[in-house]
């Protein structure tokens, strides 16, 4: 399982091309995996990039769901039609389809932000806000998380 950690910046060139962090390529290696699965996140601004064993677990899931069932229609349609798998080439680098850059609006400084098993590709400043919104909420709620002890496994990790 990848775990995507941290935030770095990098550039979108004027052809669409992004190379992966290097940590972020690290856990691909680790994983033994070259490919990814992107899509628009429908929550943020963003482009979610996860490896396809983890998108795998999400497609499992809606698989589960009644056939011809609204739910899973909207799903399949909404997040697996809209996806797209691309494979980096040997030094981490890979094109974005331009419709995603487009529907973004990428421009040419972008930032990493390693959300576990995924990770987002935002426009710079965007990403920035992003997360400091994200600490306030997390610091003005108080949040917490459930201990879990540690010789068993998170639900929905396999």
């Amino acid at each position: 399982m990848t775990q995507f950690v941290g935030t770095h910046f990098g550039k979108l060139d004027r052809k669409g091309r992004i190379s992966v962090p290097a940590p972020f390529r690290a856990e691909l290696e680790a994983a033994a995996t070259s490919h990814l699965v992107f899509r628009i996140s429908h929550q943020h601004p963003c482009i979610e990039a996860r490896s396809r064993a983890v998108f795998q677990h999400m497609l499992d899931s809606i698989l589960r769901l009644e056939h011809f069932s609204e739910e899973r229609e909207i799903l399949e349609a909404g997040l697996v039609a809209d996806s797209t798998m691309l494979r980096l080439d040997g030094e981490g680098r890979l094109v974005l389809p331009e419709d995603m850059v487009g529907e973004i609006g990428l421009a040419e400084n972008i930032a990493f932000l390693g959300k576990g098993d995924r990770f987002e590709i935002w426009d710079a400043e965007a990403a920035k806000k992003h997360v400091a919104e994200a600490k306030a909420k997390v610091r003005e709620k108080r949040l917490t998380l459930a201990a879990i002890p540690l010789n068993t496994t998170p639900r929905g990790v396999s």
